[in-house]
């Protein structure tokens, strides 16, 4: 199924806000993964997603709210995986503890019923384990985030690198007697 948000953060993908016309709608392009924003995530959420579920597995042709709560369960695994996206402003979470928050999602998916020819993120899938696979990508996103994660951390490596060419030069310029 698809990465964890920890597994796609530590490939160097990056969270924002993502278009409020459609809830359900979750896009992933060029390392960016965007995602509704989910307001007042509160204790009434899990009613009104179970009444959700059920409306449209009865009623509805469709498996909107079915997909949706599946890859987020997905995606959403861990409370460190709720955390990044609190901190991104994905969620806004106001009554919950991260921890609650996964533990509602886990819940939820457990009554949701996934038809594998019919799911409706699977490219978004595929998507993210071919970025995530790529060693090139999480190579790149390690470097960035522990050797430029801050301006400071950026200005040291390029000072330390133009220290050690400067160190060579001398070397060179010794032995040739200049």
């Amino acid at each position: 199924m698809a990465p964890t948000i920890m597994e796609l953060h530590r490939a160097g993908v990056k969270f924002k806000v993502g278009s409020t016309k459609h809830f359900f709608d979750i896009k992933f392009h060029k390392g960016t993964l965007k995602l509704p924003r989910m307001k007042n995530i509160g204790n009434y959420t899990g009613h009104l997603f179970r009444n959700l579920q059920l409306f449209e597995r009865f009623h509805c042709d469709t498996n909107n709210v079915n997909d949706f709560i599946i890859i987020l369960n997905c995606l959403i695994n861990d409370p460190k995986d709720a955390d990044l996206l609190v901190h991104n402003g994905v969620i806004e979470n106001r009554a919950w503890d991260s921890e609650g928050l996964s533990d509602l999602l886990q819940q939820l998916s457990k009554n949701a019923r996934m038809k594998h020819n019919k799911f409706g993120y699977m490219d978004l899938v595929k998507d993210l384990n071919n970025y995530c696979k790529s060693p090139w990508n999480r190579r790149r996103a390690n470097l960035k985030q522990n050797y430029f994660n801050t301006p400071w951390a950026s200005i040291s490596v390029i000072a330390a690198a133009i220290l050690l060419m400067l160190t060579f030069i001398q070397s060179v310029c010794s032995v040739m007697g200049l």
